[in-house]
């Protein structure tokens, strides 16, 4: 039997195509996007394990989506699954949304609302002013479609990876929502600089090893010696459990991947494991990331690495939804519940950071007085 994992994966690979009538059903329209060429559908193929796999015109190659007894379900070889359609959030339709220049740069992840950043040439200002960000990410919560957002920021030749730029706004988030804020970006050329990332109130880090090149192979995002040293700079200002890589699949080479896995685990390093766009058909493909998936899980209890700071991710294979990679449909389940998830958990973390994160600043303030600074 397939995992559902392994259902993702091929579904990203064959996309989607519709029966008779079903693309302009009440319970699959609103789950399509965006208008006009190259869409897609956003699915909940179980509680917390999310696909958006692109609607395909060649329905030879493609999964047919129907209705059947009022409920939607792919045709898979062994009989119709039942899926959920996720509706496309309102404020994104929105027509003063739609004028807002950064609702382009918008896209939500699960429950993590994402924010792609970049500095334009020749002002080498953000894309993106403060305050279309911040109307958006309020239009976002009140919708109440987002429990957290990350700030993904373009790798740049600033020495501080453009986060002089960046703070503003992460002040501003915090100053506004009730949130955590977590930043996709790379290592900065003095590391001292992340220390300034965690005291502008960014919660969580996240700095990829490794990208699809074009040939869909693993290729390095930044030096592995500059992308080290800023991950394990990261993990001794961050809490537990708050700093993240990213690693690019390789089914035809597997083990160099399980023992990056390990090696960065080992150091509280949480891998993630980037999904390939085209996704992945090929049986023997499909084993090897059953394999890494059990790696995962059983490296992530091993070094007993906090997972409650993760978040189910269409994008991502992690030691939280690897069960969805490994376990009979019936039995996968994430393997912590995310404290976004949580109104207690989330308070409580959000006390223990704040206090954390003032503690730390305190005591680089104290160093920094201490040697006449």
């Amino acid at each position: 039997m397939k995992t559902l994992g392994q259902l993702k994966l091929e579904l990203l690979h064959r996309g989607i195509t519709f029966a008779q009538n079903v693309r302009s059903h009440d319970l699959v329209a609103p789950g399509i996007f965006p208008e006009g060429d190259g869409q897609g559908i956003a699915l909940s193929l179980a509680e917390d394990f999310f696909v958006r796999p692109r609607v395909n015109p060649d329905k030879n190659a493609a999964v047919l989506m129907d209705i059947q007894n009022d409920k939607v379900v792919l045709g898979l070889e062994n009989g119709p699954l039942e899926v959920g359609v996720i509706p496309a959030p309102q404020f994104l339709k929105d027509p003063k949304t739609s004028r807002n220049p950064a609702s382009s740069f918008i896209q939500l992840n699960g429950y993590c609302l994402n924010v792609n950043l970049s500095l334009e040439d020749p002002t080498r200002q953000l894309n993106l002013s403060l305050e279309d960000t911040v109307s958006l990410i309020r239009a976002a919560f009140q919708e109440g479609v987002a429990d957290l957002v990350q700030l993904n920021m373009d790798h740049c030749a600033e020495k501080d990876r453009g986060f002089s730029r960046l703070a503003p706004l992460v002040q501003s988030i915090k100053k506004n929502f009730r949130t955590f804020v977590a930043l996709r970006g790379f290592p900065p050329d003095d590391l001292g600089v992340i220390d300034s990332f965690y005291a502008a109130g960014v919660d969580l880090i996240v700095f990829p090893l490794e990208q699809y090149a074009e040939d869909g192979l693993p290729q390095p995002a930044v030096s592995p010696k500059q992308g080290m040293k800023g991950l394990e700079y990261a993990a001794d200002v961050f809490g537990p459990g708050t700093v993240a890589t990213e690693l690019a699949l390789d089914c035809k080479h597997p083990q160099p991947l399980l023992e990056k896995i390990t090696a960065l685990s080992i150091q509280g390093i949480l891998p993630l494991i980037q999904i390939p766009e085209q996704g992945l058909h090929l049986k023997d493909d499909l084993q090897e990331v059953r394999r890494v998936a059990e790696h995962l899980h059983q490296t992530a209890q091993k070094e007993r690495l906090n997972l409650k700071w993760l978040y189910p991710a269409g994008g991502w294979i992690s030691p939280l939804d690897a069960s969805f990679y490994t376990d009979k449909p019936k039995t996968a389940r994430l393997a912590q519940r995310p404290v976004y998830q949580s109104t207690l958990g989330k308070t409580a973390s959000e006390g223990f950071a704040a206090l954390r994160r003032k503690l730390r600043i305190k005591n680089i303030s104290d160093s920094y007085e201490s040697a006449g600074l």
